[in-house]
């Protein structure tokens, strides 16, 4: 079983592990209620209490050491009929459909070098 290690104390003059490669790269989406891409011109706000941070960030690095690219899991708001924690949280009533994927991408210097 393998266990990991997280500093509380964040050492910024030091790179942690995952960031040397330059490839810690998320995409955020943002659908319609009809599945259209409307990500352009938009904004994402995730509000977590400290409990869903701790459960979600535990989940998601058990996740990572099961990752599998194009993985994915969708997360429904609870009701008073339907109440189920998924990733180590639950969403509010009042929030959307939440889906967490994983994907390949290459270095961020891919995506930022000029062109020529």
């Amino acid at each position: 079983m393998s266990e990991y290690i997280i500093h509380l104390n964040n050492d910024f003059d030091k790179e942690e592990a995952f960031e040397i490669t330059g490839d810690n790269i998320g995409l955020v989406t943002v659908m319609d209620s009809s599945g259209n891409d409307i990500t352009t011109n938009c904004r994402v706000q995730i509000t977590l209490s400290k409990n869903a941070l701790l459960g979600l960030g535990t989940e998601l690095i058990r996740l990572a050491h099961d990752y599998g690219d194009g993985k994915h899991f969708h997360i429904e708001p609870i009701n008073k009929e339907y109440v189920v924690q998924s990733k180590g949280i639950m969403l509010h009533p009042e929030s959307c459909e939440l889906i967490l994927g994983c994907g390949d991408f290459d270095s961020y210097t891919e995506y930022t070098k000029e062109e020529v």
